[in-house]
C-alpha cells in the first residue's frame, strides 16, 4: 500500500512527517501493514455511537481501531442517518458540530490540518444541519452547507482542488473552503463518525456509510 500522491502540482516534492511528531509516523506503519484491505470497495457500514462515548465503532469493534488511508483525491460515499440521529442535550450544546467523516491533510494531525463534513440534528426543523468541518493550521473552519432528511440516502463527496477543499451533496450545493497545507506526496489518515462537541452520546446513534471508492 503506498502514501496517497497530490497531482495539484503544489508544494513539496516528497514525503515530510514532521520529526516530532511520532504519532504520525505509528499511523503511517499501521495503514501499511493493516489497510491492504482497503484498496477495494468498502460495503456499507453501521457505525456506532455508543451512549456516553464519542467515537464510532463498527460491528462491536474497539473506538479508534481502523486505521486507513485516503487513495485518491478525492472521498466519495453515501450516509444515511435513522430515528437515532434525533437528540436532545440543551440549548448549550445542541448546535455543536458532530464529525461524519474525512481525512487528514498532507502529513498533518487533523486538529492541525484537515477537512471532515459535520452535522447537527435540527430541534426546530426536525432536519440534520450538514457543515463543512475544516481545521487550516489548527483553526477551525465551520461552514453551513446544506440539510438532509432522515431516513433518505445521500451521495457526499470531499474533493481535494489545488489550496481548496470542496464539499458537495447529490453533486450540488457545493462549498469551497482554503486548504492551510498543500504538498504533492504525502499521508492523509481517515477520520470517523464522532459525537460531539462538549458532551457525549446521549444515546447510541447510528450511522450508515458506504463508500464509493471507484465511481
Amino acid at each position: 500500500m503506498r502514501a496517497f500522491s497530490n497531482t495539484s502540482g503544489q508544494g513539496v516534492k516528497h514525503l515530510s512527517i514532521n520529526c516530532g511528531t511520532k504519532f504520525l509516523m505509528m499511523v503511517f506503519l499501521a495503514v501499511c501493514i493493516l489497510g491492504c484491505s482497503d484498496l477495494y470497495e468498502v460495503p456499507e457500514v453501521t457505525y456506532t455511537i455508543k451512549k456516553g462515548e464519542h467515537k464510532s465503532r463498527v460491528h462491536g469493534s474497539i473506538p479508534g481501531s481502523r486505521f486507513r488511508s485516503l487513495k485518491s483525491e478525492f472521498l466519495r460515499f453515501t450516509v444515511r442517518f435513522d430515528s437515532s440521529a434525533v437528540y436532545n442535550i440543551g440549548d448549550a450544546d445542541q448546535a455543536d458540530v458532530n464529525k461524519l467523516f474525512g481525512f487528514s491533510d498532507c502529513n498533518s494531525l487533523h486538529q492541525s490540518n484537515s477537512a471532515r463534513f459535520g452535522w447537527t440534528y435540527n430541534r426546530v426543523d426536525k432536519v440534520l444541519d450538514v457543515s463543512a468541518y475544516v481545521y487550516k493550521d489548527s483553526q477551525r473552519i465551520i461552514k453551513h452547507i446544506s440539510t438532509v432528511e432522515i431516513g433518505k440516502t445521500y451521495i457526499f463527496e470531499l474533493r481535494l482542488d489545488g489550496n481548496h477543499y470542496e464539499f458537495s451533496i447529490n453533486g450540488a450545493t457545493i462549498t469551497r473552503v482554503q486548504r492551510g497545507n498543500t504538498c504533492e506526496t504525502g499521508l492523509y489518515y481517515l477520520l470517523y463518525p464522532y459525537f460531539g462537541g462538549n458532551q457525549t452520546a446521549p444515546h447510541d446513534i447510528r450511522i450508515y456509510i458506504e463508500e464509493l471508492l471507484n465511481q
